[in-house]
Protein backbone atom coordinates (compact mmCIF):
# COMPACT_ATOMS: atom_id res chain seq x y z
CA UNK A 1 0.00 0.00 0.00
CA UNK A 2 2.90 2.31 0.77
CA UNK A 3 4.41 1.77 -2.69
CA UNK A 4 1.08 2.71 -4.36
CA UNK A 5 0.95 5.94 -2.34
CA UNK A 6 4.56 6.78 -3.32
CA UNK A 7 3.73 6.06 -6.99
CA UNK A 8 0.66 8.31 -6.93
CA UNK A 9 2.57 11.13 -5.22
CA UNK A 10 5.38 10.81 -7.78
CA UNK A 11 2.94 10.92 -10.70
CA UNK A 12 1.15 13.94 -9.25
CA UNK A 13 4.47 15.75 -8.75
CA UNK A 14 5.46 15.02 -12.36
CA UNK A 15 2.09 16.22 -13.65
CA UNK A 16 2.31 19.47 -11.69
CA UNK A 17 5.91 20.03 -12.85
CA UNK A 18 4.96 19.50 -16.50
CA UNK A 19 1.98 21.83 -16.18
CA UNK A 20 4.15 24.57 -14.67
CA UNK A 21 6.87 24.15 -17.30
CA UNK A 22 4.35 24.24 -20.16
CA UNK A 23 2.65 27.33 -18.73
CA UNK A 24 5.95 29.18 -18.36
CA UNK A 25 6.95 28.32 -21.92
CA UNK A 26 3.73 29.82 -23.34
CA UNK A 27 4.23 32.96 -21.23
CA UNK A 28 7.77 33.35 -22.51
CA UNK A 29 6.64 32.91 -26.13
CA UNK A 30 3.94 35.56 -25.83
CA UNK A 31 6.39 37.94 -24.16
CA UNK A 32 8.69 37.64 -27.17
CA UNK A 33 5.99 38.80 -29.59
CA UNK A 34 5.74 42.53 -30.24
CA UNK A 35 2.76 44.25 -28.68
CA UNK A 36 1.77 47.08 -31.02
CA UNK A 37 -0.32 48.87 -28.39
CA UNK A 38 2.61 48.92 -25.99
CA UNK A 39 4.99 50.05 -28.75
CA UNK A 40 2.87 53.05 -29.74
CA UNK A 41 1.68 54.07 -26.31
CA UNK A 42 5.16 54.15 -24.79
CA UNK A 43 6.72 56.12 -27.63
CA UNK A 44 6.34 59.83 -26.87
CA UNK A 45 7.09 60.89 -30.45
CA UNK A 46 4.36 58.64 -31.89
CA UNK A 47 1.87 59.75 -29.24
CA UNK A 48 2.48 63.43 -30.01
CA UNK A 49 2.14 62.77 -33.74
CA UNK A 50 -1.10 60.81 -33.33
CA UNK A 51 -2.55 63.44 -30.99
CA UNK A 52 -1.80 66.19 -33.50
CA UNK A 53 -3.36 64.17 -36.33
CA UNK A 54 -6.53 63.64 -34.30
CA UNK A 55 -6.70 67.33 -33.37
CA UNK A 56 -6.25 68.29 -37.04
CA UNK A 57 -9.00 65.87 -38.11
CA UNK A 58 -11.38 67.27 -35.47
CA UNK A 59 -10.73 70.92 -36.32
CA UNK A 60 -13.97 72.83 -36.71
CA UNK A 61 -16.05 70.18 -35.00
CA UNK A 62 -17.85 70.81 -31.76
CA UNK A 63 -15.89 69.70 -28.71
CA UNK A 64 -19.11 68.75 -26.91
CA UNK A 65 -21.56 66.20 -28.26
CA UNK A 66 -25.19 67.16 -28.78
CA UNK A 67 -26.21 64.46 -26.30
CA UNK A 68 -24.51 66.24 -23.43
CA UNK A 69 -26.11 69.64 -24.19
CA UNK A 70 -29.18 70.89 -22.41
CA UNK A 71 -30.71 70.16 -19.05
CA UNK A 72 -29.87 67.22 -16.86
Amino acid sequence: MKSVRIGIVTLMACAVSLALLYGNQKTAQSAEKENHCFTCHTNAGKLIKITREIAEANKGKKAVSSESEGEG
